[in-house]
C-alpha cells in the first residue's frame, strides 16, 4: 500500500494532538501530504434556533476558531513536508469521512477519543463510526 496522503481530523483534545504527532511522523516517512482537519458541529456551537433564524448564515468567527486551531498544529510542521488544511461545517462523523473521500486520503490518522467524550457514549463515537465506514484505512491513536 502506498500512503500519498494522510488525512488527520484534530479537535483541540490531547488525543487528537497525539494523533497529530503519530501523523506528522508518519507523512515524514513516506514522504506523504497531510491533511489537517477540523469539523465544526453548528449543533455545538450554535442552539437550534439561532440555526434557524441566521438562516444558514455561518458567523465567521466560528470558521475562524477551526482555522487558529489547525494553524497552531500547522506551525509545527516542518517546511519539506507538504501541508494542506481544511475547515468544514456539519456532522463529525460523515462530515469527516467527506473529507477523506474529497480530498484521497489513503490514510486517516486520529484520536480514539475527541471533545465530546461524554455524547460519544450515547451516540457512538466519531473514531468508531470512521473505522466502520471509511473506505481507507483508519489508524486509532490512544
Amino acid at each position: 500500500m502506498e500512503i500519498k496522503k494522510i488525512l488527520v481530523p484534530l479537535d483541540g483534545s490531547p488525543e487528537s494532538e497525539k494523533a497529530f504527532t503519530f501523523g506528522l511522523d508518519l507523512a515524514e516517512k513516506y514522504d506523504a501530504c497531510l491533511v489537517l482537519a477540523h469539523v465544526v458541529d453548528m449543533n455545538e456551537k450554535m442552539t437550534a434556533l439561532d440555526q434557524v433564524t441566521m438562516s444558514g448564515y455561518v458567523p465567521s468567527e466560528i470558521l475562524d476558531e477551526g482555522y487558529r486551531l489547525l494553524s497552531r498544529s500547522a506551525r509545527k510542521v516542518p517546511p519539506h513536508i507538504r501541508l494542506d488544511t481544511m475547515v468544514r461545517i456539519g456532522a463529525p462523523p460523515k462530515t469527516l469521512l467527506s473529507m477523506a473521500e474529497d480530498t484521497g486520503a489513503d490514510l486517516i490518522v486520529m484520536g480514539s477519543r475527541g471533545l465530546g467524550a461524554v455524547r460519544s457514549i450515547v451516540m457512538g463515537s466519531v473514531s468508531h463510526y470512521t473505522v466502520h465506514h471509511a473506505e481507507c484505512p483508519v489508524l486509532i491513536v490512544k
